[in-house]
């Protein structure tokens, strides 16, 4: 088989007004001149269209980050192109539908195949104008890059409220890379036996006796550990989350302690206790990474509350009686990534069949008959890795092989007619 080598690649680029530049996620839109009143919600990104400013749940207006015109679906009078400026958009569900659409995550994130399903997951539940979009959080963690992604989605695609369930499960939380998906939606709730960190991100070597023999700060690559620390605070902080709590789920030097400043409560550095602060609790001290329980998570209000189970989250949030819909499209998504895996160990058990017979002398007929095989399995593995890059097969080796097969047929058909 003709695999890829491994690559540990990570994109961490951190602008965040382009970051969390995104959505409006207001429902009643009144013409500023006019004063007439339009309730609807935003469906998709007409041609010419601008993205708008995303801001909490709870804020009454949002902005356009420009003047250009915005897909509407209103009530009222159905698909209108808004130019924003002229409209004040309040966020009350009014012009909503009574439906909330769930997009499980329920596994590790490692496969792009799943990845580009949840983003087309996330789009596609945002134009059917759903109350909120409720993201079924229970994994292991996974690829930084991929994570990224996700999170991107929700950030910029999700034209509605993004709500994180971190329910028990397998995994029994969000950890790691999953961390970070919870951290980019809007409102995150916990089940009581689950648990949110332990976000870290480690570049493991070669071999395992390497790893044993190394340190922490030498496994770890500085330069996108420190990026990868600062976009979980800007993930955080986006929706009123301490940072520096999602920072301590990164880097175990990292120490948090929470103090009292009046009636606001600081999670702080040690070093930047100011004299007469006092330490209400220490969250996270040198030498571990924060992991939070449940309720940890909702008393240092990394999460917003903590639900026994989803019925009950949906009737705290009023969508006891909505439409409830499951997007199928990441278990799909799985199901063909399966059938490509079985595919190609066909394909490699049939090569592997062939080379077997090409190691026993045989008629110049039986060659091209196998090299002809060969060469055929080769362009199915080709147009496999082309499709699947899960699949972690090299085109360009494959090509490689391929070219060469051509020449060995060409040369035994030359052979071939020269005997005659």
């Amino acid at each position: 088989m003709i695999m890829k080598k491994h690559k540990t690649v990570f994109t961490l680029t951190f602008v965040s007004t382009v970051l969390f530049a995104g959505v409006c996620l207001a429902d009643t839109f009144t013409n500023r001149q006019t004063n007439e009143k339009l309730h609807g919600y935003i469906t998709g990104r007409l041609p010419g269209s601008s993205q708008l400013v995303r801001r909490d749940e709870n804020a009454s207006k949002s902005e356009p980050a420009d003047e250009g015109p915005i897909g509407v679906y209103t009530k009222e009078k159905g698909l209108l192109k808004l130019t924003l400026k002229e409209w004040e958009s309040k966020r009350d569900n009014l012009g909503r539908n009574n439906k909330v659409i769930i997009v499980p995550v329920d596994d590790a994130i490692m496969y792009e195949i799943e990845t580009e399903a949840f983003e087309k997951a996330i789009a596609s539940a945002s134009q059917e104008g759903p109350l909120f979009i409720l993201v079924e959080i229970d994994t292991p963690g996974g690829r930084v890059d991929l994570a990224q992604r996700m999170c991107t989605a929700i950030t910029k695609d999700a034209d509605c409220n993004v709500i994180a369930f971190v329910k028990g499960g397998k995994y029994g939380g969000a950890i790691s890379a999953g961390a970070a998906v919870a951290l980019s939606c809007n409102k995150i709730y916990m089940t009581d036996n689950t648990i949110i960190g332990a976000a870290t991100l480690i570049n493991m070597p070669k071999e395992v006796n390497e790893f044993k023999n190394r340190k922490y700060d030498d496994v770890v690559n500085e330069k996108y550990s420190s990026a990868w620390r600062a976009y979980l605070a800007s993930l955080a902080q986006q929706n009123d989350r301490p940072g520096l709590l999602a920072r301590a789920m990164v880097d175990s030097s990292i120490e948090v302690v929470e103090v009292n400043q009046g009636a606001k409560r600081l999670f702080i550095d040690p070093v930047n206790k100011r004299p007469g602060q006092q330490v209400a609790r220490t969250w996270n001290k040198a030498g571990s990474l924060l992991t939070l329980t449940a309720r940890e998570a909702v008393e240092c209000t990394i999460a917003d509350g903590l639900v026994g189970s989803q019925e009950q989250l949906l009737q705290q949030l009023q969508a006891g009686d909505a439409n409830v819909v499951i997007d199928k499209k990441i278990a799909n998504a799985r199901k063909e990534l399966q059938i490509a895996k079985r595919r190609m160990d066909e394909i490699t058990k049939s090569l592997d069949l062939k080379i077997k017979q090409s190691k026993y002398p045989q008629p110049a007929p039986k060659v091209l008959s196998i090299l002809q095989g060969a060469r055929s399995d080769f362009e199915n593995l080709k147009a496999l890795a082309k499709k699947y890059p899960d699949l972690n097969m090299d085109v360009k080796d494959i090509e490689e092989v391929l070219n060469s097969i051509q020449a060995d047929y060409e040369n035994t058909s030359r052979e071939v007619r020269s005997r005659r």
